[in-house]
């Protein structure tokens, strides 16, 4: 049963969970704080964590490992949680797991969405007209949910995003997806399921990272890196330019 401490800032909200016994399949243990203001993330994270461990009672010898959102998503979200959680599991000499962060919402979206078979495509909001997309299929085993990925995380324009009947469209980019393809099969945003999966992100971060800690996938502190998956982070003029005359065809 270990105990795992996790964290996810990848994108607009942000999460630190205390996971007394993250292979549970429910969170009634779980002890977690959560921000919904991208811009506070980084002074926000360590006091966070403090709350956090104090409210647990217990102390970093009792954690098993260290887990965080390694992306892709905001640049310097994915670089504050990596580096974090680096600098801990370093200092307390933990094993570190690093989890894509699409992983982890879809990861938690089954957990509270109760379905015997849950189809869920992810996409975040990567701007620059782009999002961050994968898709997963949970199903149900009888002792918890198991989580399949069916594509491998990609940046696509929205319009270019595949969905499926019966898709649960998650994440900060799934209204830009839904936008763009208003005749799509996905099912429209359901914005409390969205609410409560972001609000639950560091909780599958945690879950995730159960299941790759009994497989032995763990990360070297020393050499952890966050997922990108894009490199170029600014825009050229042109692109710029075809972006708001694609915008401008979408609106017409």
């Amino acid at each position: 049963m270990p105990v795992i401490l996790a964290i996810e800032t990848s994108a607009h909200v942000g999460g630190v969970a205390l996971l007394p016994d993250a292979a549970a399949p429910n969170a009634d243990a779980v002890i977690g704080e959560v921000i919904r203001d991208e811009h506070k993330l980084s002074a926000w994270l360590l006091p966070a964590i403090d709350r956090v461990l104090a409210r647990w009672g217990g102390d970093s010898g009792q954690i098993d490992a260290i887990a965080f959102g390694a992306g892709p998503g905001s640049f310097t979200g994915v670089r504050t949680a990596c580096a974090t959680a680096q600098a801990l599991a370093y200092a307390w000499q933990k094993p570190l797991l690093a989890v894509d962060s699409l992983q982890a919402l879809a990861h938690q979206a089954v957990d509270d969405g109760g379905n015997d078979t849950t189809h869920i495509t992810v996409a975040l909001d990567a701007r620059m007209g782009e999002v961050y997309t994968a898709s997963f299929v949970g199903i149900a085993t009888g002792s918890g949910v198991e989580l399949r990925r069916q594509t491998a995380t990609t940046v696509q324009r929205p319009a270019a995003v595949t969905l499926t009947a019966g898709t649960l469209l998650l994440g900060s980019g799934a209204s830009l997806v839904h936008a763009a393809q208003p005749e799509g099969l996905a099912t429209a945003v359901d914005a409390e399921h969205n609410c409560n999966a972001e609000s639950g992100w560091a909780i599958g971060v945690g879950r995730a990272a159960a299941t790759m800690l009994s497989s032995d996938a763990k990360t070297d502190p020393l050499t952890a890196e966050p997922v990108y998956v894009r490199n170029n982070v600014a825009q050229t003029e042109a692109e710029r330019l075809a972006l708001r005359q694609t915008n401008a065809v979408l609106v017409a």
